[in-house]
C-alpha cells in the first residue's frame, strides 16, 4: 500500500503517555520533537546503535515497519536503489518525514471501494482478486494468511472496519513498545541520533532551550544543567567533562542589509561574486536550516486528483492539471517547453528513485505527444493520465509522485522550494549542467565540512590532539565543524547558554552529538536572532567522559 500523509493515530499513545512525566508537565513536547522520538524509538529496535547503518531493503523495511509505517514494495524501491550501499539515521529520519504514517480513515476508504453491499465486509473470492491481481501482487500463501486472520473473517467475508482497528492498534502498541523500551534504557537516551545533514529539523526560534529527541532528555541534562542557570550549569558539568574548548565572537549589527551589489543588467538576484580558474564548479544550492521552518498546516480534505466522465472515462481534474504544469515547468531546466529525457529522469529519481532509459523513452515517444524527440507538456499530462488508468483511478501513486515533489494533500507546494540559478562571466562563456545529487548522501554535509576545515579558525582539545572544533565566521552566520581523527567515537556536549541575539538550526542551546571515528561532522549553524542588533556566539564545546 503506498503511503500518503493522514491524521497521525499512531502518535496518539505516546502524547498522552509522554505528558504523565514531571518534564513534559512543565515542558511539553513539540510536534516535532516527537517526531524524533519516534524515529529514535524504532531505529534503536532494530540497530543497536544510532551510529549503525541500514545496509539492506529487508532491514530499511522492519525499521519502517517499527515507526508505524507500510511500506509498498515502490516506496522501499525508490529510496534504496541500485546505487544504494547504506543508509544512516539521517537517512531514515528524512524517509519517515516523506512517508506519513496511513490514517484509519485512509485505510477504511480504500478497502470501501469493494464493499458492495456496504455492510463493512469484502467477500473473500473479491479480497483474493483485489490482493493478487492488482497493484503489488501478492502471493497465494500471503493472502490466506489474511484471510485466516481469526479476528477479521467469518462466513467467507473480510471484516475490513476490525481489520483497520486491529491495524491501527497494533501499531499503536509496537510504537509505545519500543518508546517504553528506549525511556528504560538511559544508555540508548545518552547516544546522539544522527550526524546531521542537510535534513536536520527545523525549530521556531526560543529564547528557551527547549528538549529534542535527538539529544540528551531532561532527565538526562539535569547533570548538566541546574534550571536555567547557566553558569551553575557550567559548572556542574565540569565533573562530568575531561576537557573543554571554547569560542566567543561578537559580531555587528547588519547595516548593510538593503545594500546592493553591482551586477550585470541580465541577473536580477545573485548571491556570490568572485574570480575562478579555469575547470568544472559544483553548486549546491542549501539554507543553514536556522529560518526556513516546516509548515504545520492541517489538512482538512483532500484535493481530487481523476475523475470519471459519464461513459466512464478517467481525466485529470482541472487543479492536478495546473500542479503538473507546475511540476511540468520545473523539471524543463531549460527553459524550452519540451522534458528531454535527461530532464525526465531528474524528475523520475526524485519521485520514483529509477531512470527511464533509452528503449522506455522511445516507447514514451510513441505514444505521448513529442517534439524534437522530447516530451511536451501535453504528453507529460497524458503520461500522468496513463498511470491513473493503469490503476483504474486509483489515485494512491500519484500521491506518491506528488508527495515526493514537495506537495501535500491540498495540493500546495509546503515541501520544497524552486529556484533559479543564472550565471555571469566577464572573460568567458560558462555552462551550466543540472547533476544529480543521491538522495541522502550527505554531499552537502561533506562541502560544508571540507569549506569550514579549509576556511575556518580551529582550536584543538587540550590533551586531545584528535578533536578539533572548527569555526568560520561568515557576514550573516557561523558554521562549526568537529573532526575526530581518533579511532574511536567521541561524544561532545555543546552549550549556547551565554551567546546573545542568537539562534541555531537545531533549536537548542544545550545538546550533545556523537562524531563517528575518522570523520568530520557538521555541528550547528548560527544566525542572529535579529539581523539589527549586534549578536555574541558565545559556545562551550566538551569532551563527555
Amino acid at each position: 500500500m503506498a503511503i500518503s500523509p493522514g491524521s497521525d493515530a499512531a502518535f496518539s499513545s505516546q502524547k498522552s503517555s509522554l505528558s504523565e512525566s514531571p518534564r513534559t508537565k512543565k515542558y511539553p513536547l513539540t510536534e516535532e520533537e516527537i517526531f524524533y522520538m519516534n524515529c529514535r524509538a524504532a531505529y534503536l529496535t532494530v540497530f543497536k546503535s544510532s551510529l549503525e547503518n541500514i545496509i539492506s531493503k529487508d532491514q530499511l523495511y522492519l525499521a519502517l515497519q517499527h515507526a508505524g509505517r507500510n511500506p509498498s514494495q515502490k516506496t522501499i524501491d525508490k529510496y534504496w536503489t541500485p546505487q544504494t550501499a547504506k543508509l544512516n539515521f539521517d537517512d531514515f529520519c528524512i524517509i519517515l518525514r516523506k512517508e506519513k504514517p496511513t490514517s484509519k480513515a485512509e485505510l477504511l476508504k480504500s478497502f470501501k471501494q469493494l464493499d458492495v453491499n456496504d455492510d463493512g465486509s469484502i467477500l473473500h473470492t473479491d479480497l483474493y482478486k483485489l490482493l493478487t491481481k492488482k497493484g503489488e501482487k501478492m502471493t497465494q500463501e500471503e493472502v490466506n494468511a489474511v484471510i485466516n486472520l481469526a479476528d477479521v473473517n467469518a462466513d467467507g467475508k473480510f471484516d475490513y472496519i476490525k481489520f483497520c482497528k486491529l491495524y491501527m492498534i497494533t501499531n499503536e502498541q509496537c510504537l509505545k513498545t519500543t518508546l517504553e523500551k528506549l525511556e528504560v534504557d538511559s544508555k540508548l537516551r545518552r547516544q546522539q541520533f544522527g550526524s546531521h545533514i542537510e535534513g536536520f529539523p527545523e525549530r521556531d526560534p526560543s529564547p528557551v532551550p527547549k528538549p529534542s529527541p535527538r539529544i540528551i532528555r531532561k532527565t538526562d541534562q539535569e547533570t548538566f544543567s541546574n534550571k536555567g542557570d547557566s553558569r551553575s550549569s557550567l559548572l556542574a558539568t565540569s565533573r562530568k567533562f575531561k576537557i573543554s574548548v571554547s569560542f566567543t565572537i561578537t559580531m555587528e549589527a547588519n547595516s548593510n542589509r538593503n545594500s546592493k551589489l553591482t551586477e550585470p543588467n541580465s541577473i536580477k538576484v545573485f548571491g556570490w561574486t568572485g574570480e575562478l580558474g579555469p575547470g568544472i564548479y559544483w553548486l549546491i544550492p542549501s539554507t543553514t536550516g536556522c529560518r526556513l521552518k516546516k509548515e504545520v498546516k492541517p489538512i482538512t480534505e483532500e484535493a481530487q486528483l481523476v475523475c470519471r466522465d459519464e461513459t466512464g472515462e478517467l481525466f485529470l481534474t482541472n487543479e492536478f492539471r495546473s500542479t503538473l504544469s507546475d511540476i511540468f515547468e520545473i523539471i524543463d531546466l531549460d527553459g524550452n517547453g519540451l522534458l528531454s529525457l535527461e530532464e525526465y529522469n531528474f524528475f523520475e529519481l526524485r519521485t520514483s528513485g529509477e531512470k527511464c532509459d533509452e528503449d522506455a523513452w522511445a516507447v514514451c515517444r510513441e505514444n505521448f505527444d513529442t517534439k524534437k524527440n522530447e516530451l511536451t507538456r501535453q504528453g507529460f499530462m497524458d503520461l500522468n493520465l496513463m498511470e491513473a488508468n493503469d490503476r483504474e483511478g486509483d489515485p494512491r501513486d500519484l500521491w506518491v509522485t506528488l508527495l515526493s515533489m514537495g506537495y501535500n494533500k491540498a495540493l500546495e507546494l509546503t515541501e520544497a522550494c524552486p529556484f533559479v540559478i543564472d550565471i555571469y562571466a566577464d572573460k568567458c562563456k560558462p555552462r551550466i549542467k543540472a547533476v544529480h545529487m543521491e538522495p541522502c548522501s550527505g554531499q552537502l554535509e561533506k562541502a560544508i565540512c571540507k569549506s569550514v576545515l579549509d576556511k575556518g579558525d580551529a582550536k584543538v582539545m587540550d590533551g586531545y590532539e584528535n578533536i578539533i572544533v572548527h569555526t568560520h565566521k561568515r557576514d550573516t552566520w557561523i558554521t562549526s565543524v568537529i573532526e575526530n581523527k581518533s579511532d574511536n567515537k567521541v561524544i561532545i556536549h555543546i552549550n549556547n547558554e551565554l551567546s546573545k541575539n542568537c539562534i541555531n538550526n537545531r533549536g537548542l542551546n544545550i545538546f550533545a552529538v556523537e562524531v563517528a571515528p575518522k570523520s568530520a561532522m557538521v555541528c550547528q549553524h548560527v544566525m542572529p536572532l535579529d539581523e539589527r542588533q549586534e549578536w555574541i556566539y558565545n559556545c562551550v564545546y566538551s569532551l563527555i567522559s
